[in-house]
């Protein structure tokens, strides 16, 4: 199939997520035209060429475009992307995914088939986005609900990555399929003693991702603070308000406690959570997070990893008790200090993380399912 996709994600400048995975495994028989958003701010955050160097490779395969070239916001680069998408649709193609846009897939959905795929609560985004003016937050959200309503209604077919996405869409049951996040088990695996390796020492609990506005780091600090000496801190990861959490850590007093990594090759992610003791998702409770399933629980699981996680509801849904739960300080603290305290639940938990995730969340297996989905929608 000849494909293009409009996405609201730049494969170049962000970190790995759910668009370059089905670039990854779609680009291996079909012909991909991608057209993004440029994330030009995010230049400044980190070396994204050695962040993503594996992913060249994939890069290769694709013809790439940005909406422009300007330095302006994602909004206004997305109000304005009618001319870069006409263009493009004078080629033929035999079907369109949509990865979250709010206006620059509406167009290709009009006149192709299109699967439109949602990860996250978009509306909610805008309406928290701190590349909107507060003041703009509440009517951009409305004509945000209003544009998905449209693409939805445009759309062949829905595919989200939770229920509680359905529910907050009102999707149709015959447009709706639900295809979760994954992992690449074979690169996501316990990779046994790597705190050496990366310098550091100790019981180590941890936390790989996005710095956004929605992770809850100042929770996990003060936790630290009433925990044993020989509990340490890894954060891994740029995106966002590294240099707020960095002093956050200080004002809270555990500095000497927390490394900051930054940035880090996307490859050597398995290593950093392999010295990792307990991985964890300290998300604040929003609009942003209710319907949030993140990778990062995966790779945690598939690395064989104890997981603590405030209890957001598509999460609980998917995994249930094979994780821990924490909702304040005291919450985190208890948990991380009884997983300290016990070896074999700890071993337990990771053991059988790792299987369920084989078994039931491996990216190989959901493209297969989204490609599936595609054919679907070209041969109708």
């Amino acid at each position: 199939m000849k494909i293009l996709v409009t996405s609201i994600v730049d494969l170049k400048k962000s970190q790995h997520n759910r668009p370059h995975q089905i670039v990854k495994y779609l680009c291996k028989s079909h012909t991909i035209t991608f057209v993004s958003i440029n994330d030009w701010w995010k230049g400044h955050q980190g070396d994204l060429n050695s962040y993503s160097r594996d992913f060249d490779n994939i890069l290769d395969k694709v013809e790439y475009h940005y909406l422009t070239q300007k330095k302006v916001s994602p909004i206004l680069q997305e109000l304005f992307s009618s001319k870069k998408i006409f263009e493009l649709l004078r080629e033929d193609y035999d079907v369109h995914i949509n990865y979250g846009t709010i206006f620059s897939g509406y167009p290709a959905s009009k006149k192709l088939p299109t699967v439109y795929d949602i990860a996250d609560d978009l509306s909610a985004m805008i309406r928290s986005s701190p590349q909107i003016p507060s003041c703009l937050r509440p009517i951009g959200g409305t004509v945000g609900d209003m544009m998905i309503r449209k693409n939805i209604q445009n759309s062949n077919k829905v595919t989200v990555t939770t229920d509680k996405l359905l529910q907050t869409y009102k999707i149709p049951n015959y447009k709706l399929e639900v295809i979760p996040n994954g992992v690449d088990s074979k690169s996501f695996r316990n990779l046994g003693i790597t705190k050496e390796e990366i310098g550091i020492d100790g019981f180590i609990i941890g936390y790989v991702g996005v710095l956004r506005e929605w992770v809850d780091l100042k929770t996990i600090f003060l936790a630290l603070r009433e925990l044993n000496d020989d509990i340490k801190m890894l954060v891994v990861g740029n995106e966002g308000n590294l240099e707020y959490n960095v002093k956050l850590a200080q004002k809270c007093g555990v500095s000497e406690k927390v490394l900051f990594t930054g940035m880090i090759p996307y490859s050597d992610v398995p290593k950093y959570i392999s010295a990792m003791d307990i991985c964890l998702i300290p998300f604040l409770k929003n609009d942003v997070s209710k319907n949030a399933l993140p990778l990062k629980l995966f790779e945690y699981m598939a690395c064989e990893k104890p997981v603590i996680s405030t209890t957001l509801p598509a999460v609980k849904k998917t995994v249930g008790d094979m994780i821990l739960y924490a909702d304040n300080v005291k919450d985190f603290r208890d948990n991380i200090s009884m997983l300290y305290m016990n070896d074999d639940l700890r071993y337990s938990l990771g053991i059988a993380g790792r299987k369920f995730v084989e078994m039931n969340y491996d990216w190989e297996k959901a493209i297969a399912r989204f490609e599936k989905v595609l054919k679907s929608v070209v041969s109708n």
